[in-house]
C-alpha cells in the first residue's frame, strides 16, 4: 500500500527518518530516460579563445526558468542549502564544466536552485539533466525534487544511474499546488538511503511546454461526471477506494476496499473541494463494501469501521489493505495497522457484526518469539499488506509483508531481492498460525500479495518496487503488479518468478495516477478478473477543475479481465475505463437498494437504522440510502430487462422538501420517460410512493432523475431513497412452482431429499437459512429437479428453512427443524409404505401436495436417471433430474408441507399446512 516515493516531507532528516514507518505517500508520475544523444539541444558551438578552439559548450536552453546549468565557468544561482560543498569539475557531460557536490552531510545534500514563484498552476514544463557518480552502487537512484522551503509536501522525480556512466533524465510534468508552492528545485538521494557519494549534474533545464488550459468547466466537484455513463471502471463514481479485495459469499461478489474517502473528508480542500493534501492515508479506519451478482451494478453496503472507538479493533490505530474469506459460514476480515502489523475481525456476514478474536495483531504479536529473536523480520520490514488463502484440502494461508529494502548493514537486502514478503499457515480456526513464518523472494518486491489457484497451479502476485532494474525473465518494471507461478503455496522462491502481469496505472490512466500498486486476482461465475486501483475519479476532479493531474493519491477502485496464455502464464492486463462486461441482466421484479448503482452523478450514500429489504442478512450491519440529492442529479443502472413490460415503480424515500418528483428515463439521462414518481408524503418522515410505467420493455439502461420543485434553490437536498421496485405488466396463466421436502425434521448431519416443479431457471442454488449457508447448485430439467441435501453437522439445533434461489430472486422457501445429532428424528427418508394403486401409506409428516388423487406417504427417489446422490456442504456443483412423469407420480405421493408459486410473477407465495 506504501508509495516507494513521498508527497511530504518532514522539516529535518531526524524527523523524517523517523517517519519511515509512516504513510506519507506522493503519486508520481513514471519518468522517461532519454539518450545523451537525444537531449533537446542545438548543436554545440565552437568558443575560440586565443586563435585556438576551446571546448564547444552547448547554446543556452531559450526559456530555462533555472539558474544557468551548462555551468560554463561558474554556477551561480547555484546553493547548497542543505550542506555540502559545490564546485566546478572538468569531468562533464558537454562542455568545460559540471557542477560536483561533495562532503554531502545528508540526502538532501546536493545543488539547490530557486523556483519560487517560477510556476504557473495548469501549466505543462519538462524538467532536464544528467548526472554521474563514481563511488556506492553499481547503480543508484537520485532525485529531482521540488520543495517549498519548509520541506513538507515535496514532488520527486528519480530514476537509477549507473556507477562511472553519465546518465540522462527528462520529465515532462503538470504543475500541481505543490510544484506552484515549491521554493527550491534540487537533486539529491532518496530520504533514508544513507547513499551519500559525491556527484556531478550538467546540462540541467526547466522549461515551460504549454499554458495552462483555460478556466475550469466546472466550480463543484458534485457535477463533475467521474465516471461517464457506458464505462464501468471505477466501479462507483462518489466514493474514494483503495487495495481492493474480493470475497464470493453466497454466489455475491463483494470487494472490500481502504476508505481514502475518509482521509480525503479529514485533509485540506481549496474553496470547490479539490483536494490540496496528499492522501497520507493516517487518519483512515475504516474499510469499503460493496457487492454485485452482474458486475457492473455496485450495491454500496457503506463502511465497516475497524480501528480506534467505535471499531471492531478498537485498540488498533489503522485499517489499510483488507483481504477476506469466508469459512463455515464466517467472514474472515484481514486488515493491516498501518505499517506495523496484521489483524483480523470475524463477521457473521460480509457486513457483520464483527469480533475481534485475538484482541491484538495477528502479526506479530502470535509469531514465536523465537523467530522474530532470529531475525525473521529485519529492520524496515513492513508487516502489512495481509492476503487469506484457503487450498482444495481446507488448509490456509497467510500472506504479508512488504518494503524495497531491508536489514541493516552489512547485510542489507534490496532492491532487486528485498526478501521482504512471507507466508504462513492458519490453523483451523483461521486465526491461529501453524509454525513460523516463510521467505518469500519475489524479485524486485516492495508490497501488496495475493495469491489465487487455476487448476493445479498457484499464482502469486505483487507490487514491484520503484527501484528494481528491469531484467525480462528476471526482474520486473517498476511499480507494476508481478507474478509467481509455483506447485506448493510456500515455494515461493525467485525461480518461480514469471513476469509482469501489470504495469503501473500511469501507464492506461494519464497524469495523477501514477504512485503504489495494488491488485488482486479472482474467479467469479466461470470468468477470471483482477480488480486494482487507480486515481482516476481523482484525475476527473482535477481536469475538469483546471488542475490536471492533480489528484493527490486518492484512489478509485477498478475491475478488468485476467487471460492466460496457453502454457498458463498471465497475457498482459490492459488497464481499462470501459471495465468489464455485464454478466446477467438485471432484474426490475423485486425490491432492490436505491444505492445499487452503475452511474451516478451528484447522488451520496448514508447510513440508516431501517432494516434491508434486498439484504435481511446483513441488517447486523446496518443499511445505507441514497442522499445528498439535488436538482438534476441521477442514479443509474445498467441492462435492467423488463421483459414483457412493467406496470408500476415504487420507491421508499423521505421527502426533505415538498413537491420534488424523480423521473425514471431509459437508455439515458435524457431518454425516453417512462413514469414520473411524485414525491409526496410528509416532509421529514420515510413513506412510499408509486407511478404507473408506460413503455419499458425489454432492456434498458435505467436512470432514476431527480428534479427540485418550481423555486428551490439548485443545491437543496431533496430526498433520500432507501429502495426501489417495478411490478410486471398483467400477465397470462403461469406455471406454479412446486418444491417438496421428503421429512420435516432431521438429524444434523443427515440428509433429506428436495423436489420442485415448475421452476423457473435452468439451475438454482439451494440453501439453509437461519444464517443462509449455500448447500448445493442443482441443475433443472425441464422445469425440474431432485437432490438429497446433506445437512451441516455444525447447524445448531432448532428451527431453519431450506431456500431455493435463482441467482438475487428467491423460489421458494421451506420449514426444516433440525436435531442434534443423537437425537433421532420422526422416521427416515424413504419411510412409508406404498399400500395399494390409491397410494394409502404412512408418513412421516403431513401436508398437501398439489395435484390429484388420495395418496399420501414419504417422497423419496432418485430421478429417472440415476442421479440425486449425496451432496456435500462444501458448495460443490451436483445435478438431479427428474423425469415429468415421474416427477408427477412422486408429488402425488408426498405426505410433508408443499411450497407453491406461481412462475408468471418474482413474488412469492405460500400453501398452508393442513
Amino acid at each position: 500500500m506504501r508509495s516507494q516515493v513521498r508527497s511530504a516531507r518532514t522539516r529535518h532528516p531526524i524527523a523524517r527518518a523517523a517517519a519511515v514507518m509512516g504513510v506519507a505517500t506522493l503519486i508520481a508520475s513514471s519518468v522517461t530516460a532519454v539518450g545523451i544523444s537525444g537531449a533537446a539541444y542545438a548543436a554545440p558551438v565552437d568558443i575560440i579563445q586565443n586563435g585556438t578552439a576551446a571546448v564547444a559548450e552547448p547554446p543556452a536552453v531559450p526559456g530555462n526558468l533555472l539558474p544557468d546549468g551548462r555551468f560554463v565557468s561558474d554556477f551561480t544561482g547555484w546553493t547548497n542549502t542543505r550542506g555540502g560543498t559545490l564546485s566546478l569539475s572538468d569531468d562533464a557531460a558537454s562542455g568545460a564544466h559540471s557542477l560536483k557536490v561533495s562532503g554531502r552531510e545528508n540526502t538532501q545534500s546536493g545543488p539547490f536552485a530557486n523556483v519560487a514563484d517560477k510556476l504557473e498552476l495548469g501549466a505543462s514544463y519538462r524538467l532536464s539533466g544528467k548526472l554521474k557518480y563514481d563511488e556506492g552502487n553499481a547503480t543508484q537512484q537520485f532525485n529531482f525534487t521540488f520543495c517549498p522551503t519548509n520541506f513538507n509536501g515535496c514532488a520527486d522525480y528519480g530514476q537509477s544511474y549507473t556507477k562511472g556512466e553519465w546518465g540522462s533524465f527528462s520529465q515532462e510534468f503538470t504543475a500541481e499546488a505543490k510544484h506552484v508552492a515549491a521554493g527550491w528545485l534540487f537533486v539529491e538521494t532518496p530520504w533514508g538511503s544513507n547513499a551519500l557519494q559525491d556527484f556531478q549534474v550538467d546540462e540541467v533545464s526547466l522549461v515551460k511546454i504549454a499554458d495552462a488550459p483555460e478556466g475550469p468547466e466546472f466550480t463543484s466537484l458534485e457535477k463533475v461526471q467521474t465516471k461517464p455513463i457506458g464505462d464501468h471502471n471505477p466501479l462507483v463514481g462518489h466514493k474514494f477506494g483503495a487495495d481492493p479485495h474480493h470475497l464470493i459469499y453466497n454466489g455475491r461478489l463483494y470487494i472490500y476496499s481502504t476508505d481514502d474517502t475518509q482521509q480525503y473528508e479529514l485533509n485540506s480542500k481549496d474553496a470547490n473541494g479539490l483536494p490540496t493534501q496528499s492522501n497520507g492515508y493516517g487518519g483512515i479506519t475504516r474499510l469499503n463494501v460493496m457487492s454485485t451478482s452482474d458486475m457492473v451494478n455496485w450495491v454500496d453496503h457503506g463502511t465497516v469501521p475497524v480501528a480506534r472507538e467505535g471499531g471492531a479493533a478498537p485498540w488498533s490505530r489503522n485499517s489499510w489493505a483488507p483481504a477476506a474469506i469466508e469459512k463455515d459460514g464466517k467472514v474472515y476480515l484481514y486488515f493491516c495497522d498501518s505499517g506495523t502489523g496484521t489483524a483480523v475481525v470475524v463477521g457473521g456476514s460480509p457486513l457483520g457484526p464483527w469480533t475481534d478474536p485475538l484482541g491484538k495483531k495477528i502479526i506479530p504479536d502470535t509469531v514465536s518469539r523465537d523467530y522474530i529473536a532470529g531475525g525473521g523480520f529485519p529492520a524496515g520490514m513492513w508487516l502489512f499488506d495481509p492476503e487469506v488463502f484457503i487450498d482444495d484440502d481446507g488448509q490456509g494461508y497467510l500472506y504479508f509483508g512488504g518494503n524495497s529494502q531491508i536489514g541493516t548493514a552489512p547485510n542489507v537486502q534490496g532492491p532487486q531481492n528485498p526478501k521482504s514478503t512471507r507466508v504462513v499457515k492458519l490453523q483451523d480456526d483461521m486465526v491461529t498460525l501453524d509454525g513460523d513464518p516463510v521467505e518469500i523472494d519475489g524479485p524486485g518486491m516492495f508490497e501488496a500479495s495475493s495469491i489465487f489457484k487455476r487448476g493445479d497451479t498457484y499464482y502469486y502476485s505483487y507490487s514491484s518496487n520503484f527501484q528494481v532494474n528491469e531484467v525480462p525473465g528476471q526482474y520486473p518494471s517498476r511499480g507494476g503488479i508481478a507474478y509467481m507461478m509455483t506447485d506448493d503455496p510456500m515455494d515461493l522462491t525467485a525461480s518461480k518468478y514469471a513476469g509482469v502481469a501489470f504495469q503501473n496505472p500511469s501507464a492506461f490512466f494519464g497524469a495523477g495516477n501514477g504512485g503504489n500498486n495494488h491488485s488482486d486476482m479472482f474467479t467469479f461465475k466461470g470468468e477470471t478478473y483482477f480488480t486494482y486501483h487507480a486515481q482516476t475519479r481523482g484525475a476527473a476532479w482535477a481536469a475538469a477543475l483546471g488542475t490536471p493531474g492533480a489528484t493527490q493519491g486518492y484512489r478509485s477502485v477498478h475491475i478488468d479481465k485476467l487471460e492466460f496464455n496457453e502454457d498458463g502464464t498471465v497475457k498482459p492486463i490492459v488497464g481499462t475505463r470501459a471495465g468489464v462486461e455485464q454478466v446477467e441482466a438485471f432484474d426490475p421484479y423485486r425490491t432492490f437498494e436505491a444505492e445499487t448503482l452503475a452511474w451516478q452523478l451528484g447522488v451520496s450514500v448514508t447510513a440508516t437504522d431501517a432494516a434491508s429489504v434486498e439484504f435481511p442478512e446483513h441488517n447486523g450491519g446496518g443499511n445505507m440510502v441514497l442522499s445528498g440529492v439535488d436538482d438534476g442529479d441521477f442514479a443509474g443502472l445498467s441492462g435492467v430487462d423488463f421483459g414483457t413490460g412493467a406496470k408500476t415503480v415504487s420507491a421508499r424515500v423521505k421527502p426533505l422538501v415538498a413537491g420534488g418528483s424523480i423521473q425514471v428515463r431509459l437508455d439515458d439521462v435524457d431518454g425516453q420517460v417512462v413514469a414520473e414518481i411524485p414525491v409526496d408524503g410528509t416532509v421529514g418522515e420515510w413513506t412510499t410512493v408509486e407511478a404507473e410505467v408506460t413503455g419499458a420493455i425489454g432492456e434498458h439502461d435505467v436512470f432514476f432523475v431527480f428534479a427540485a420543485p418550481e423555486g428551490a434553490s439548485a443545491d437543496t437536498d431533496l430526498v433520500e431513497v432507501d429502495n426501489w421496485a417495478f411490478a410486471p405488466a398483467e400477465e397470462g396463466p403461469g406455471t406454479e412452482l412446486v418444491a417438496e421436502l421428503s421429512r420435516d425434521e432431521v438429524e444434523a448431519g443427515g440428509s433429506v431429499t428436495l423436489t420442485a416443479s415448475g421452476v423457473p431457471a435452468t439451475e438454482v442454488e439451494v440453501g439453509i437459512e437461519s444464517t443462509y449457508r449455500a448447500l448445493a447448485t442443482v441443475e433443472v430439467a425441464e422445469g425440474a429437479f431432485e437432490a438429497e441435501l446433506v445437512i451441516p453437522a455444525d447447524v445448531e439445533p432448532g428451527a431453519h428453512e431450506i431456500v431455493i434461489r435463482d441467482g438475487e430472486t428467491e423460489l421458494a422457501r421451506l420449514a426444516l427443524t433440525v436435531t442434534a445429532s443423537g437425537e433421532g428424528t420422526a422416521g427416515t427418508d424413504g419411510a412409508g409404505a406404498d399400500e395399494g394403486a390409491d397410494g394409502a401409506g404412512t408418513a412421516s409428516g403431513s401436508g398437501t401436495a398439489t395435484g390429484t388423487g388420495s395418496a399420501t406417504g414419504t417422497g423419496s427417489g432418485t430421478g429417472s436417471d440415476g442421479s440425486g446422490g449425496s451432496l456435500a456442504n462444501t458448495g460443490a456443483d451436483a445435478v438431479g433430474t427428474l423425469n415429468a412423469a415421474l416427477l408427477g407420480a412422486l408429488l402425488l405421493t408426498l405426505g410433508t408441507g408443499a411450497w407453491m408459486t406461481h412462475r408468471r410473477r418474482r413474488t412469492l407465495g405460500v400453501t398452508d399446512s393442513e
